[in-house]
């Protein structure tokens, strides 16, 4: 079976579990990790995932970790229910 996860900067962050998660939802095709920049300010985020945004493809979203800001796109031609299992996990803070 082909792999669903490309981690191109996640090898080492504490963010690849999530990636795989949101690989493993039922009509996610693909999730793939764009830009990686810091997080400024201080504090732990509050949801794994601050923002979830439609694109052509599917989903683009929004990863918080410990001290960067993962720009990640889940490729799905059923967008509706993706955005549904995400935030029926607790993954978004809204």
């Amino acid at each position: 079976m082909a792999r669903k996860t490309h981690h191109k900067h996640s090898s080492r962050k504490g963010y690849r579990r999530l990636l795989d998660s949101l690989a493993a939802l039922e009509g996610g095709h693909r999730v793939a990790t764009g830009r990686v920049t810091p997080r400024m300010g201080s504090g732990r985020p509050v949801a794994p995932i601050s923002k979830l945004r439609r694109v052509d493809s599917g989903l683009s979203i929004t990863i918080n970790t410990e001290g960067a800001m993962v720009d990640a796109y889940v490729v799905t031609d059923r967008p509706d229910e993706v955005e549904a299992a995400i935030r029926a996990r607790g993954w978004t803070a809204s």
